[in-house]
């Protein structure tokens, strides 16, 4: 079982749009998948169930027998009464799976900068408060024969997502064709590296049984996704995209990779970065949202106008996918 994350600090740059497409290519090319919803705001949630439906799960998962998120999951371990909780994940569809998100992650965050801390001095309940999203995911992951988890997180370098990361086996960064992403890639390079350093003591202070069961902290670092990019638009005269991709390139190697790779030359182990460039699909992207699908099967359910973009969606998170798979080993 492999972990992945997309992170980006910058909002606005297509993560849960990448998660969603391509946990569903992944499926479609035979490969189980579970889907974890680790943002706070639950958009991979929303995207998924209906505002009826969201609302009942959402108002029921802090009770202890009736609650089914991924806040119900861990919650006993947060409040130092009890072991991971099982909860069921829900079947989007073959192959598929997601573990609802929860705004009481919040909750989880506020107790996990002390956590952090702790583990430094080797204390064992801190330990298993920076662990619980992942013997959570992963133990959820076990029990669907999950062949990968993908988390879906928030556009930070908060704590939450420090603990996500550091749990990921791979991670990708979906970028945007502009000026913030570019200087967002500056503050994704120092804070994983950072990262991983610091956990690097964590680990190296625990005693053998400790560490076994730590947060590995070793996410590899697949590439770089440019997404929703326009063909023709912005005030450059000729290509706005090329331009872009021309300073984001070098700005992922010098950043990112050469960051990742200071540390550990098997971080950040592929020479090219780029993983693909994803179109901006315009009106299809919320009416995908309104059936609850990838972009790519849309046909039959939105006007048939639309036919030859859904099939290049199709097509082009399928590559994604099969780029990443390949880069992941399975």
């Amino acid at each position: 079982m492999i972990t992945l994350t997309f992170f980006n600090h910058k909002g606005g740059v297509g993560k849960t749009t990448l998660t969603i497409n391509v946990a569903e290519a992944l499926a479609d090319q035979g490969l189980r998948v579970l889907m974890i919803d680790a943002d706070p705001q639950c958009n991979l949630t929303a995207f998924y169930l209906r505002e009826k439906d969201l609302d009942e799960l959402l108002g029921e998962s802090d009770d202890e027998d009736a609650g089914s998120t991924i806040w119900s999951a861990i919650k006993p371990v947060v409040d130092g009464k009890g072991a991971i909780k099982h909860v069921d994940a829900i079947s989007v569809r073959k192959n598929l799976w997601l573990c609802p998100g929860d705004v009481l992650l919040a909750d989880y965050e506020e107790e996990l900068p002390a956590a952090w801390t702790g583990s430094f001095a080797r204390k064992s309940r801190d330990y298993d408060v920076m662990c619980a999203l992942s013997k959570a995911a992963r133990g959820m992951g076990e029990h669907y024969q999950a062949d990968v988890v993908i988390y879906d997180i928030g556009p930070n370098v908060g704590p939450l997502n420090r603990a996500v990361l550091l749990d990921s086996d791979y991670f990708c960064t979906p970028v945007a064709a502009d000026l913030f992403s570019l200087r967002a890639l500056t503050t994704v390079g120092r804070a994983v590296s950072r990262w991983i350093n610091d956990w690097k003591t964590v680990r190296g202070l625990a005693n053998d049984a400790d560490r076994q069961q730590l947060l590995h902290g070793h996410p590899v670092y697949l590439g770089y996704a440019t997404s929703a990019y326009k063909v023709s638009s912005g005030r450059t005269s000729t290509k706005p995209h090329e331009y872009w991709e021309g300073k984001i390139a070098p700005r992922v190697k010098s950043r990112v990779v050469d960051a990742l790779r200071a540390i550990d030359p098997l971080l950040a182990p592929f020479p090219g970065s780029k993983l693909a460039s994803i179109k901006d699909f315009h009106s299809l992207a919320p009416q995908a949202q309104e059936y609850g699908l990838a972009i790519g099967d849309l046909r039959g359910h939105v006007n048939s106008g639309y036919n030859a973009q859904i099939k290049e969606a199709a097509a082009e998170f399928t590559g994604l996918a099969t780029t990443i798979r390949k880069r992941m080993g399975i």
